[in-house]
């Protein structure tokens, strides 16, 4: 497959990305009328979509593939990490959250179940960029022939399959929802 018909998916999908990276980009514009670990995500977005607009230009470069691939993968690992970054961050909000609530005396909030969909993105999205950062990887260490293709393909086969049953399994998984008990009687100061 040629440089140009790479850099053409690679401008095409960063077009479809703006789903993502608009709302991203507002995030972050937002500054502390975001929660904290919103911005750390929007980050991680901008930062994913950000090394795909990246790539487009420099596969019309004559840059070696080695490039390419580092640049890539340095692009999905600092995006990854961004995510889990966002995650902690998240839990850690929720439970000052609920010790606020509990502390005036409401309880704790009533938190919404996890969606099944999104649980399920949490983790193929990452595989995804993992398996093409891999493949990049196999596909540069030597010449390109048909067998060192085939191993490419079926390594970043075998990363996607890996998460994809962990994102199936924690989607199928009950996520329980715990609820609050509201105070009914006069608010004590």
């Amino acid at each position: 497959m040629s440089h140009a018909v790479l850099a053409l998916a690679a401008a095409v999908s960063c077009v479809g990305g703006c789903v993502w990276s608009l709302p991203a980009v507002a995030d972050i514009r937002a500054r502390d009328d975001r929660p904290l670990s919103r911005r750390i995500a929007a980050a991680g977005c901008l930062t994913g979509w950000g090394t795909v607009a990246l790539l487009a230009p420099l596969l019309l470069t004559p840059v070696p593939w080695s490039v390419i691939g580092v640049v890539a993968a340095t692009g999905a690992a600092t995006a990854t990490a961004l995510a889990a970054r966002s995650r902690v961050h998240r839990a850690r909000e929720l439970r000052e959250t609920e010790k606020h609530w509990a502390a005036w005396g409401y309880g704790t909030p009533v938190r919404s179940a996890s969606s099944r969909c999104r649980t399920f993105l949490v983790w193929l999205l990452p595989g995804l960029l993992l398996a093409t950062a891999v493949a990049a990887a196999v596909l540069v260490t030597g010449e390109a022939n048909p067998g060192r293709t085939a191993a490419a393909a079926l390594t970043a086969a075998g990363v996607v399959s890996v998460f994809l049953v962990i994102a199936i399994v924690d989607a199928a998984r009950p996520h329980p929802v715990r609820r609050g008990k509201a105070q009914t009687g006069p608010i004590r100061p």
